[in-house]
């Protein structure tokens, strides 16, 4: 609104600038005229003086007193066309101060609006700047959050997976100081060394079902413990110098379990 106002006055004060200008060369003008007039009244006296001359059937009385009334009208507009004169003269500088003050408030305002312009320009890109810094700020925490929140739903998703395989869980390790900070090349460490492990295991316990068939133990399928039980004990499969047990499977109470290891059989009531 202040810049609409501000034009606005600006067009008034061009619109009056305009005035006093076509005013001022009409005053211009005039004078051109009245000075030309004024020539013209000068080169008249000789000339009526050579036709006065012929003039013989004037008396010389009659001549001066016509001749005397000619100069007094003629000095009487000579002063008159000095009096105009002053007053143009006057009126060209009232005119001149008067565009003078009118440029220079029309500069001030100018540069007063210019600058304001420029601070408001300034303002809004310094705000803009700010908050697309914010922007970027939020949206790189979102993916932080993003990132942490996937890779602990992960973990936990492969924790689930691990005990629905009768694994032991690992427990979380407490972080040191600066972990949080590590390269990027670690992280593609741990996950190359949680794919070797999976691999591992597998084979393990594929291995453990060709054991259990060549045990005998492969006609008769134990059931999956439920996750809500507790669950069972472990103890190291003990072998003798071939590697294979001497124990009969059909007189105790454990079987084999997955990557070689045995669970004890719950005593039936």
């Amino acid at each position: 609104m202040a810049v609409l106002e501000s034009n606005d006055q600006l067009g008034q004060l061009w619109a009056l600038i305009q005035e006093l200008s076509e005013q001022l060369n009409q005053n211009r003008s005039v004078s051109v005229s009245l000075l030309a007039q004024a020539g013209n009244i000068k080169a008249s006296p000789a000339e009526t003086q050579s036709i006065t001359l012929f003039n013989l059937d004037k008396s010389q009385e009659e001549y001066d007193a016509e001749l005397e009334r000619m100069n007094t009208s003629m000095v009487a507009e000579n002063q008159a066309l000095q009096r105009d004169n002053k007053e143009l003269n006057t009126l060209i500088k009232d005119y001149e101060q008067t565009l003078e003050t009118l440029m220079s408030s029309f500069r001030n305002r100018a540069k007063d609006v210019q600058e304001r312009e420029l601070s408001l320009i300034r303002e809004y890109e310094t705000k803009i700047l700010a908050r697309q810094d914010d922007y970027v700020t939020q949206d790189l925490a979102s993916a932080v959050t993003f990132s942490q929140s996937l890779a602990r739903i992960s973990r936990l998703l492969r924790q689930f997976l691990r005990s629905l395989n009768g694994e032991d869980l690992d427990l979380p390790i407490p972080r040191q100081n600066g972990e949080d900070h590590r390269e990027s090349w670690t992280t593609t460490a741990a996950s190359e060394y949680a794919l070797e492990r999976e691999t591992e295991l597998t084979r393990l316990e594929i291995e453990n079902e060709e054991l259990r068939r060549m045990l005998g133990l492969a006609a008769a399928p134990t059931t999956r413990p439920n996750i809500s039980e507790t669950r069972p004990t472990f103890e190291p499969l003990q072998r003798d110098d071939e590697g294979m047990n001497t124990q009969n499977p059909e007189s105790t109470s454990t079987i084999v379990g997955p990557f070689g290891t045995y669970k004890r059989l719950r005593p039936q009531v």
